[in-house]
């Protein structure tokens, strides 16, 4: 069933390339760090009747003059966090602007950065196999920063993720496992070595040539999903003791085409990245995913269903919900997911909002 979606965009960012990645500050602040080397924020504007009309409106930005991969707010909203292609972490002041190098990763960029308020540390997982936590409180006296606690992965990270509670951490690597323990297990010990035994390990349900392209956790650590280069995706349940169970396998962004031969027309199946997928708080059977295929879509899970297809002329290359489940943010731009020959295509870098009410919410 298809719903009017509203999604306004927004022109005046001076946005120069593509988004890497979307995170929320709180209901309706956002921020996004792109290509170009900027942090920008943005903050949706609501005025509820009959339906909900929703604006956005970009406030400033901030120049880290490297680009930026990965972002995250300090829960108090004074600060944000950042990993640069110089390989450094970066903790700004939202103020002023000004930084600080928290940390290193060795040769490369870390993959994301994650504030972990109650243990007041900043994560990084790096393309290094390093899963690193420094401290606000380090003094360097000048010296090149040292982490307060270090873990080396087995694998190159693809993609990582902390609950919106921060009960639990987990990754997915380029051997298509996905990894993750509750912080529970070095709280308390961050100057003690603990072996990289403190994971839960599963091989994707995806396949061992699937690569996983995102990965999200509910804001309750009660689900966890992934999904592919090959635009299938997988959601878990969790136990109290993040015990994974009742597994849904699904294909979420393919196309067929009809492909005509001087004989006979042939289907064409065609899969697509999917660069998103995001639970929401008020509904434990509803998901998103956003793609290459220059679509997002909301999702059924208990039916397997799409509720509905917004699309868009320009591929979505990142999105989140928002903490209270009524707004999903977006970037489109191009991702490579057609490689060299998608970049005659020219497609438009913007950001944009959703509001989710109750019919995208339910399948009805």
């Amino acid at each position: 069933m298809m719903h009017s979606i509203q999604t306004p965009r927004i022109t005046n960012d001076y946005l120069m390339d593509s988004v890497s990645e979307i995170r929320f500050g709180n209901n309706d602040i956002f921020a996004t760090g792109a290509w170009d080397g900027y942090i920008r924020f943005y903050q949706i504007l609501s005025q509820t009747g009959i339906q909900t009309q929703i604006a956005l409106d970009f406030k400033n930005g901030i120049d880290c003059q490297e680009p930026v991969l990965s972002i995250s707010w300090k829960r108090d909203m004074t600060m944000i966090f950042a990993a640069l292609a110089d390989n450094t972490v970066r903790v700004y002041d939202i103020k002023t602007g000004q930084n600080i190098v928290l940390g290193y990763h060795d040769d490369c960029p870390a993959r994301q950065v994650f504030w972990n308020d109650e243990l007041q540390v900043l994560v990084s997982l790096g393309f290094d196999k390093k899963l690193r936590l420094w401290s606000l409180k380090q003094n360097t006296m000048g010296m090149k920063p040292s982490p307060v606690y270090e873990l080396n992965l087995t694998s190159i990270p693809t993609v990582g993720e902390q609950d919106q509670n921060e009960r639990m951490f987990a990754y997915a690597d380029v051997d298509s496992k996905i990894k993750w323990f509750s912080w529970d297990k070095i709280r308390g010990n961050l100057n003690s070595a603990v072996s990289r035994n403190i994971f839960e390990v599963e091989d994707s349900k995806l396949g061992i040539k699937s690569q996983i392209s995102t990965l999200s956790i509910s804001h309750n650590s009660k689900q966890m999903g992934y999904c592919s280069v090959d635009g299938r995706g997988a959601v878990m349940e969790m136990t109290d003791r993040l015990e994974a169970i009742n597994r849904i396998v699904y294909k979420c962004h393919k196309r067929e085409e009809d492909s005509k031969t001087s004989f006979k027309t042939e289907k064409i199946s065609t899969y697509y990245v999917v660069n998103s997928l995001q639970f929401n708080s008020r509904s434990y059977d509803w998901v998103s995913t956003s793609s290459s295929d220059s679509t997002i879509i909301f999702w059924d899970l208990k039916k397997k269903n799409k509720i509905t297809t917004i699309p868009f002329d320009a591929p979505v290359i990142a999105s989140q919900v928002s903490p209270d489940g009524y707004f999903l943010a977006y970037a489109t731009g191009y991702d490579w997911g057609q490689g060299l020959d998608g970049i005659e295509n020219r497609f438009s870098n913007n950001v944009g909002a959703i509001f989710i009410d109750k019919q995208q919410l339910f399948y009805v």
